[in-house]
């Protein structure tokens, strides 16, 4: 039942108005109310399997969560629940426009721009308090409802988090359209991500308001990614002259790589906004360190330019995608083939099993199977133990997504392995040099030396990956 509903209709006690909109989730409709005579948003999403139940606990409890918010700057959620296999909310509908439109004519006045900050800002903090996360601020997620006041709204809360594990639930142009918005955390798939990634977001939505242009415009997912992790904070007086330049501080300050130099609310990014609009420079205080989670503490400043942010489980899994989409990788020295996560180690030689395990694993991982995503995906994991097959589980569906997307193609030359055995033999971290071919189709290919570090552990006389990181950025 992907097919729009026809007006007059009836779905879950609710008669079908019209079409509102439409995206990879699903659809939302005007409709009446089931129960009261007033008009409501139903936000319907796609059929799911069976092999979803999680997605859909998740955003049954998120729904819930979002319910008991009472706040003029949020949405409000009437109800939720399950129809004909699909999930559905009817939510407060405001008659008016989003901030995505409006910023289809150009850059908004800096005096309009702070007082929708402000007001998002609000909702923000609210909900942070209440202990939820946003996860998508952007320009289409906040409402401005017709009337000589335009009261501003925040909608889709908790509807990222809950689908965020599903790349069913999302067309790859959508979730392109998150990460012009999306902090270098999430990237990164740090620990410790808190309310500082709503504030980065909220930055990233000041900038475009007061400018018109996004503020890392990339053509590829890879280079948008690359630009959030890497790129300078932009300032917004460079971009447009006209935008006071105590913005400039603002946005760098809401936008810093590290999350811990940002804003700790959103309130306070909008006070300093408010503040940028009468003062010629704004110089913003260092924000005291919180301390991290799950000895997860934040860098002190950028790292060097041999060795960029890319250092975490996600970006490992990402690189193809990022810096050559899915690897080829073949003639790796020192493996066997890529169908297999290694033999069991020889008792004999742990060392050279825990190197051509590694090898082959890395040749697994970037072997993207274009015919077989899925099943790809399940060899993935079958390798994997400990602290990367927990990550991998949320890793791959985005992995898949954005493979999937990017155009250029990557082969291996060669790859070499090398092991640091534990003192009992059951644990080795191997480094892994590869010798990469890049090249989109018709163009020239480049030569690349990534590198990738493993920790290979012996699981029942298998060796499975337990680390995979890669740590670095290529220029």
């Amino acid at each position: 039942m992907n097919g729009a509903l026809e007006p007059g209709a009836v779905f879950a006690g609710y008669r079908i108005e019209r079409l509102l909109g439409t995206g990879g989730m699903g659809q939302v409709y005007l409709a009446r109310d089931r129960d009261l005579p007033r008009p409501v948003a139903l936000k319907l999403l796609n059929p799911m399997t069976g092999d979803e139940q999680e997605v859909r606990a998740r955003f049954l409890r998120e729904t819930d969560t979002v319910a008991r918010f009472a706040h003029p700057n949020i949405v409000a959620v009437y109800a939720r629940g399950e129809e004909q296999n699909r999930l559905w909310m009817a939510m407060q509908y405001i008659e008016g426009t989003d901030v995505a439109a409006v910023l289809r004519d150009g850059p908004v006045r800096p005096d309009h721009t702070v007082r929708i900050i402000e007001e998002t800002a609000r909702a923000l903090d609210h909900a942070h308090t209440a202990g939820v996360l946003h996860r998508d601020v952007k320009p289409a997620n906040i409402l401005l409802a017709w009337g000589e006041h335009q009261r501003v709204y925040l909608s889709d809360f908790g509807i990222a988090k809950a689908v965020d594990r599903s790349d069913g639930l999302t067309r790859t142009g959508e979730l392109y359209a998150s990460f012009h918005y999306a902090a270098p955390e999430y990237f990164e798939m740090r620990p410790d991500i808190d309310r500082r990634a709503d504030v980065y977001s909220l930055g990233c939505t000041l900038y475009y308001l007061l400018t018109g242009r996004l503020p890392y415009p990339a053509a590829t997912t890879g280079a948008l990614i690359n630009a959030h992790l890497n790129a300078p904070v932009p300032r917004p007086s460079a971009a447009d002259p006209r935008v006071p330049r105590g913005f400039d501080g603002v946005i760098a300050k809401a936008m810093a790589k590290n999350p811990y130099a940002r804003f700790p609310s959103c309130g306070e990014l909008a006070l300093a906004a408010r503040r940028a609009l009468t003062e010629p420079a704004v110089t913003m205080p260092a924000t005291p360190p919180v301390p991290p989670i799950a000895q997860s503490a934040p860098p002190p400043g950028r790292p060097s330019r041999g060795r960029r942010r890319i250092a975490t489980a996600l970006a490992a899994a990402l690189a193809p995608a990022i810096f050559g989409t899915a690897a080829w990788l073949t003639g790796i020295s020192r493996t066997g083939t890529a169908d297999s996560a290694g033999p069991p180690a020889p008792p004999a030689d742990a060392e050279a099993a825990a190197e051509q395990a590694a090898c082959a694993y890395t040749t697994l991982v970037g072997t993207y199977d274009y015919a077989d995503p899925a099943g790809w995906e399940q060899q993935v994991q079958a390798g994997a133990t400990g602290q990367w097959k927990s990550q991998a589980e949320t890793v791959l569906p985005m992995a898949r997504v954005l493979i999937s997307a990017d155009p250029e193609r990557s082969r291996v030359q060669e790859a070499t392995c090398t092991a640091t055995m534990s003192a009992g033999g059951t644990r080795a971290e191997v480094q892994v040099q590869l010798t990469t071919l890049d090249a989109e189709p018709g163009a020239a290919e480049t030569s690349r030396e990534p590198s990738v570090s493993t920790v290979m552990e012996l699981v029942d006389g298998r060796w499975l990956c337990s680390v995979f990181n890669a740590p670095f950025m290529p220029e």
